[in-house]
């Protein structure tokens, strides 16, 4: 698609979004823009904070976000700057300075006391400057500026030249239309990096010996110079981490002791001592010499295990300056896959697991292709909502979970074609598993966990519906979906709510409507113990009812209070939070809930019995597909399939005698009932893990 296309397709929805929300075409667009950025793995995380003034005689401040990135201990400030023109513009290299400058300002003014002085304290920006001032002052080790524009970044802007801060460094990154729509438009939903080791010198390279081919992926072994590793490291950043690998460092901490001590007493040795490092790639250059081959080019490299030991080197460079030449004569082991981009969906999650299985990262955190988001994306087909508002037809509520899924469904349909599938499943019904594990776990009454960002909250989420599906399994059917779809709603509904209120002036929306919500299940577990919200009501209705409305706000409206206090331990709203004790403390307030909640509670004993019934119906559709799968997967395969259990002897007697009379069945013209279909589904399984190839 044309960039020109694209930006006018996506401003047209952004606008159509901005007003059904109530926002800004700024807040929409880069609210887009970062969900994207933190999926794609660009940043870990956002938290929108919008300030805007006058810096003494040194010019506007203006910020629309912040993050920390506690794994670079890097403080990352975002700036928007007006979205929405007529048409697609260039971003001049004069623009791009003053914006950039205008958040430069913030954190001079943050470090000064300028805010802190000028600021109300209530306001967004002055608990970030009381960070930046108090709490951040002696952590970060660099600042990353960005500029999120609808604007198409000019050709007179090649590379920005870093600067410093305070002594800092500063790194500058424009992300501009045409990021936007390769980031959306990639395979993977990540843009790619392409490194040309030749940058680091001419004989710059990457020893290598061709290890095994198939037509899977081609794999190497290499060695790969440490100062080389570090370099990458420190400019491509976090990037490089396959996204798992990452959460996994910053929740267990930074840089090795061990690792840190062989490179500065003992860089002869680190090739001996370490366990090197598993890498993937799309595609790689080679070139070859009487030295031996070398890798000079590489696309898409992601590490998929050994960040500590990339990150130690990496630091090595920043905080240990004086003996950073170590590194030169430091060698680091890498086993390097070269998958295509159509496998590495496949492949890569599975080459980090095993490849991570030494540190005991568990299932989870290679979860985005698990069994349980693959059948809630096919309940999400099949589903449809009932028809409301007049609609003489139902909808979908489409879970994407894969990255662009929704577009691409689109892609090569007609007009006609395409107007009928936004009309079957509208585009503001669309929602991710992130989202879906924001909704949950706020169900779960842990809203701290989910102030702490979208991938953040996914792995705890993903961490308990893995144990969940390994046990319940059918507990995942319809009627967990449309509780999903009615906690969607509630939510969309009490933000709706907060934005609107005349009591509502700062941007702390996020935190109020997460904390609310969980709240409101909290007093209904205490007050009603043998009750629980009646989702099927909500579902039903596809909306809020008002009196439900009218509780709603008036919890929102003490935790907005309870959020802002003036007593609160932590002057930054959206870090206070993230703490456990800012929950406990609002569980402690004195609220009753209104009389009319009763009339949307269902009692225990009837909520058991109609999730009895949408288990026993899931029962039926594994039923049914495990019937399906075992036709699709033919006759010879289930005779190789029993042949190769028997030859390994992996078989109990009751198995084998399953699998031919399966056979035996189809053989002869017959089928196997559902149940016997069931166990042959298990049996394959089960062969799989003994290493059997079909």
């Amino acid at each position: 698609m044309e960039l020109a296309d694209f930006r006018n397709d996506l401003m047209n929805d952004i606008r159509a979004r901005a007003e059904q929300d109530g926002l800004s075409a700024e807040e929409e667009y880069i609210s887009l823009y970062t969900d994207q950025m933190q999926e794609s793995e660009e940043i870990s995380g956002f938290t929108p904070l919008q300030y805007q003034g006058a810096y003494i005689r040194n010019g506007i401040i203006r910020i629309d976000g912040y993050n920390y990135d506690t794994l670079d201990d890097c403080l990352e400030i975002f700036n928007c700057p007006v979205v929405n023109r007529l048409q697609l513009e260039s971003l001049s290299p004069t623009e791009a300075d003053r914006y950039f400058k205008q958040a430069e300002r913030f954190v001079q003014a943050s470090m000064d006391g300028f805010i802190l002085k000028n600021a109300e304290e209530s306001s967004p920006g002055y608990g970030l400057a009381f960070d930046i001032q108090n709490r951040y002052k002696n952590t970060v080790k660099k600042f990353r500026f960005y500029i999120i524009t609808d604007a198409v970044m000019s050709n007179r802007i090649r590379e920005i030249a870093g600067s410093t801060l305070k002594g800092i460094p500063v790194e500058y990154h424009i992300f501009d239309i045409s990021r936007l729509q390769a980031l959306m438009e990639s395979e993977d939903g990540k843009e790619e990096i392409i490194i040309d080791l030749k940058e680091f010198g001419e004989d710059a390279g990457i020893p290598c010996l061709k290890a095994s081919e198939n037509d899977q992926y081609t794999a190497y072994l290499c060695n790969i110079p440490g100062i080389i590793l570090a370099k990458l490291y420190n400019k491509y950043s976090g990037r490089l981490l396959e996204g798992n690998v990452r959460s996994f460092l910053t929740a267990k901490g930074k840089v090795n002791k061990g690792i840190r001590n062989t490179i500065l007493t003992e860089p002869a040795m680190f090739f001996a001592y370490n366990n090197g490092i598993a890498a993937t790639a799309y595609n790689v250059e080679i070139e070859h010499s009487d030295k031996g081959d070398r890798i000079t080019k590489i696309r898409s490299l992601q590490i998929v295990n050994g960040g500590q030991t990339t990150a130690s080197l990496a630091a090595a460079i920043i905080n240990d300056k004086a003996r950073a030449n170590n590194l030169k004569n430091i060698y680091v082991p890498m086993k390097l896959s070269v998958v295509s981009p159509e496998m590495a969906l496949k492949l890569i999650p599975n080459i980090a697991k095993y490849a991570n299985s030494q540190n005991k990262v568990s299932d989870a955190d290679f979860f985005s292709n698990s069994p349980f988001h693959v059948q809630m994306e096919k309940i999400s087909r099949r589903l449809l909502a009932p028809a409301v508002k007049g609609n003489q037809y139902g909808t979908h509520w489409y879970y994407e979970r894969a990255r662009g899924q929704y577009n691409q469904a689109m892609a090569r349909m007609t007009k006609s074609e395409a107007k009928r599938f936004k009309m079957e499943n509208p585009s503001k019904q669309k929602f991710t598993k992130t989202d879906l594990a924001k909704y949950y776990n706020i169900y779960r009454q842990m809203p701290e966990q989910v102030s702490l960002g979208a991938q953040k909250n996914f792995m705890k989420f993903a961490e308990w519906a893995a144990d969940e599906w390994e046990t319940h399994a059918n507990d995942f059917n319809e009627a967990f979906f449309r509780q999903i779809i009615a906690l969607k709603i509630l939510f969309q509904g009490l933000d709706d709510i907060v934005k609107h209120a005349d009591w509502y002036s700062l941007g702390y929306k996020g935190p109020v409507d997460i904390y609310t919500l969980s709240w409101f299940f909290y007093l209904i577990q205490d007050e009603y113990p043998s009750y629980e919200l009646d989702f099927k009501k909500i579902w039903n209705a596809q909306s809020i009812p008002d009196d439900l409305k009218s509780i709603l706000e008036g919890l929102a409206y003490v935790v907005y209070g309870h959020l802002t206090s003036d007593d609160r331990p932590v002057v930054n709203v959206t870090e206070y939070a993230k703490k456990k004790e800012c929950w406990e403390k609002l569980k402690a307030t004195p609220v009753k809930l209104n009389e009319n909640i009763r009339r949307y509670l269902i009692n225990e004993s009837e909520l058991k019995e109609e999730k009895k019934e949408a288990k026993e119906k899931q029962k039926e559709d594994n039923s049914i597909n495990a019937m399906t799968s075992v036709w699709e997967y033919g006759t010879d395969s289930w005779k190789k399939a029993l042949s190769f259990g028997r030859m390994e002897k992996v078989l109990t007697p009751k198995e084998d005698s399953i699998l031919s009379r399966g056979i035996s069945l189809i053989l002869k013209g017959s089928f196997p009932s559902e149940k016997q279909c069931v166990s042959m589904m298990d049996i394959l399984a089960k062969l799989r893990e003994e290493s059997f190839p079909g």
